[in-house]
């Protein structure tokens, strides 16, 4: 942001700048008055800032116009006329136009900081709600970040809290199940987490060779179990193949005797006429002899010869069939003897290669090696394959119980744990929270109460001793984002001013709050407009109200001030203001052809000075300036000592209604230190008189006879000598008794003397001789 001082503002067809208007800004000079009548343009100027600063035209909202943006520019203009440019010492600008209905500033690194308060807008913080007061404070004590991370951290230990009410369950549950597994194996040992413990050192697979070892023994037992009655199928099966050979031989043999030795050659000859007659179907003659006689019917009778040789192929088939399985039935048999065996080498190997407990039974003698044995041994050992089968499922049972006992301890001590160490945490993270909330607390109170003080402050400069000053902001801590305003009266602290305070009063007391939070926010950035603000308050108010303008004016980048208040031009005219720290500026009547148009003010002083310099001067225009001149001069000082001036029905006074007054003892004693600085820059005080100033201006009005006389007529009465002596006197008396920067001594704080401010006049005496 810029702190450079402003050289221009140029203001191009927005609203009232109907023809471009220039607005100059003196060097060096913070303050800027623009003085003029309604309707001469002073909104403009206002709206010419909030537009190059904010984008917007603030004089036109609330007004029921709804999108405003269409009355921007003047009339018989477009938006695209409309640009602001501001223009600074260091002979850079930015400017401000209208593109697409957006207000664009180039370059926007220039774009200037403006705060702009006007008359409307002067209660909108006193009396607004508690919600949209908060809004107009809260980027002072913006902690929204803050506030989210409260807000997390709140979250966190509610969830945390949920999760410890959740370990604590299972804590229970975990204790409730062990003691489940404790009341189970008959409540050993002292208490159940302490057998619990213990128990889940064990080695839970440490049965596991001896289950194996049970499984393979039973295994092994149970294919022995099968050999019986495998047995008795074998020997079945063999008896049955014996008899079926018997019955082939027999059957072939049968098949044999009613054939003929060579049957196996006709059995061929036979199949061979049976292919020629299957080719040759109808034979004239037989194939063999040649013979044509029984050839009818050959085939037939070839056929059947054929069929009754096949009786004894089938017979002899036969035969050989039971014969292979009569041997196939022999070989198993074999087998299952060896199988037999074998099997029972198994066992006695899966019995004997194991170092069983106790608790296990095993068989009085080996194994029968001899399958025809079996049956018996296993008659002797039948009971025990279930006592095995028990014994295996003790074991994989206590190994599920271990394993179960194990996981419940390891849950159990896991949610304790973490039972613990949450009950740690949450107390830890709970004071971390309201450390935090009480620092949030403590940090926007810190910046309400700046706030506060400083609008005390600026409000005491207006209203001293009036006990109105001790303002309080408070944030409610019931609700979110909601600012209450308080003050003191009659008193009574935290009442709320718009129900006691007059219009003034609250006009005074939103300005000064304006001027606290802008001066809150880089005040040497920012460019404060204040638009005529100075409407309701009382005559005694506003030389106190201007007074404080002057001083919180040099805060700022700039200040430019708006008003109509004509007071406020004729003391700068009478020089009553500090004009070295204002630039006073005063605007013409505004017209529909000239637009607005401006008239530099110059104080009457300066103006009696050109006056005089001219040459020749013009007595009577000397005479007629010195004049309003000394009647401020006169009027200042007979009301500051409290002369007795006669009362005139509408204030016309004479030189014999102010001059008289002053009387001899206080003429002899006014004298002013002036400071000044000498050729090597060191300053000091010089006295100077009044009197022969004073004494000269009565010997001129008793030597004329012109005590009688109006100023506006004492250039008729004067002599031209005598009206620039007169002239030139007033020039002294002023210059002596104000400073153009500093102003006129009103100040009595010291006790010994009036001064202005920065003591750079010091009038003496303090009160009229007695």
């Amino acid at each position: 942001m810029s702190t450079i001082g402003l050289r221009k503002l140029t203001i191009e067809h927005l609203r009232g700048s109907v023809v471009p208007f220039a607005l100059p800004f003196e060097t060096a000079k913070k303050l800027t008055v623009v003085y003029g009548e309604n309707g001469t343009g002073k909104s403009t100027i206002c709206d010419a800032f909030e537009f190059l600063g904010k984008g917007k035209v603030g004089s036109l909202e609330n007004r029921g116009l709804g999108k405003t943006s269409r009355y921007w520019h003047s009339l018989g203009k477009k938006p695209a006329d409309v640009a602001v440019t501001l223009e600074t010492q260091d002979s850079s600008s930015c400017r401000a136009t209208i593109v697409k209905s957006d207000v664009v500033a180039n370059p926007l690194a220039k774009r200037p900081r403006v705060e702009v308060l006007r008359r409307g807008q002067i209660l909108a913080l006193v009396e607004a709600k508690p919600g949209d007061r908060y809004a107009a404070i809260s980027r002072f004590i913006d902690v929204s970040g803050v506030e989210t991370s409260e807000a997390t951290l709140r979250q966190l230990i509610r969830d945390l809290a949920g999760n410890r009410d959740l370990a604590v369950a299972r804590v229970l549950e975990n204790q409730d199940a062990i003691r489940q597994f404790w009341d189970s194996a008959g409540e050993p040992g002292g208490s159940s987490l302490a057998w619990a413990n213990i128990e889940s050192k064990r080695d839970p697979n440490s049965s596991d060779a001896e289950v194996t070892a049970l499984a393979a023994l039973q295994a092994a037992y149970s294919r022995l179990g099968d050999y019986p009655a495998n047995l008795k199928a074998a020997k079945e099966a063999l008896n049955t193949a014996k008899t079926a050979v018997d019955a082939a031989r027999l059957e072939a043999q049968a098949c044999v005797q009613t054939i003929a030795a060579d049957a196996g050659e006709v059995m061929d000859v036979l199949e061979s006429a049976r292919a020629y007659l299957h080719k040759h179907p109808v034979p004239v003659v037989c194939p063999l002899c040649e013979s044509s006689e029984k050839v009818d019917g050959l085939a037939r009778r070839i056929t059947e010869r054929l069929d009754s040789f096949s009786t004894l192929q089938t017979a002899q088939a036969k035969t050989k069939t039971t014969g292979a399985n009569l041997l196939r039935a022999e070989q198993q048999l074999d087998a299952l003897r060896l199988s037999a065996k074998k099997h029972a080498d198994a066992f006695e190997k899966a019995r004997t290669g194991f170092t069983w407990s106790t608790d296990i039974s095993l068989p009085a003698a080996s194994a029968a090696q001899d399958i025809e044995a079996i049956d018996s041994w296993l008659a002797g050992s039948a009971h025990l394959p279930a006592e095995w089968k028990e014994a295996e499922t003790v074991r994989q049972d206590k190994k599920q119980f271990v394993g179960a006992l194990k996981r419940a301890l390891k849950t159990y001590t896991e949610n304790a744990q973490a039972q613990k160490e949450l009950d740690l945490l949450l107390p830890r993270l709970t004071a971390a929270l309201e450390i935090v909330e009480d620092e949030r607390r403590r940090f926007t109170d810190s910046i309400l109460v700046k706030i506060a003080g400083e609008v005390g402050r600026v409000y005491e400069l207006v209203h001293p001793g009036e006990g109105l000053n001790k303002i309080s902001l408070e944030l409610d801590p019931d609700k979110r984002a909601s600012l209450e305003i308080g003050a003191s009266f009659c008193g009574q602290a935290g009442t709320p001013p718009q129900a006691y305070f007059s219009d003034s009063h609250l006009d005074t007391l939103g300005l000064c709050v304006f001027l606290a939070l802008a001066a809150m926010d880089g005040p040497e950035n920012n460019i404060l407009v204040l638009d005529d603000v100075l409407a309701s308050v009382d005559e005694p108010h506003v030389e106190r109200l201007i007074e404080m303008l002057y001083a919180e004016a040099i805060k700022f980048r700039h200040c430019l001030i708006t008003t109509h208040y004509r007071p406020w031009k004729q003391k700068l005219r009478w020089g009553w203001l500090r004009n070295g720290q204002c630039q006073f500026i005063e605007l013409s009547k505004w017209t529909n052809q000239q637009g607005m148009t401006l008239i530099r003010s110059i104080p009457d002083v300066e103006r009696l000075r050109a006056l005089l310099a001219e040459t020749p001067p013009d007595p009577q225009l000397v005479c007629a300036k010195a004049g309003v001149i000394l009647e401020a001069a006169l009027d200042f000082l007979t009301q500051l000592y409290e002369c007795a001036v006669p009362r005139r029905p509408g204030g016309l006074y004479t030189l014999g209604d102010l001059l008289p007054s002053i009387d001899k003892k206080l003429r002899n004693a006014l004298q002013v230190e002036v400071l000044v600085k000498d050729a090597s820059g060191v300053s000091g005080y010089q006295t100077r008189s009044l009197t022969p100033i004073l004494d000269e201006l009565i010997r001129i009005a008793q030597a004329r006879n012109v005590f009688g006389c109006h100023f506006n007529a004492l250039s008729f009465e004067l002599l031209d000598s005598d009206a620039l002596g007169f002239g030139q006197k007033v020039v002294e008396l002023i210059e002596i008794l104000a400073d153009p920067d500093a102003g006129w001594p009103r100040n009595s704080k010291s006790g010994k003397y009036w001064a202005n401010s920065g003591e750079t006049r010091r009038l003496h005496p303090l009160q009229q001789p007695t």
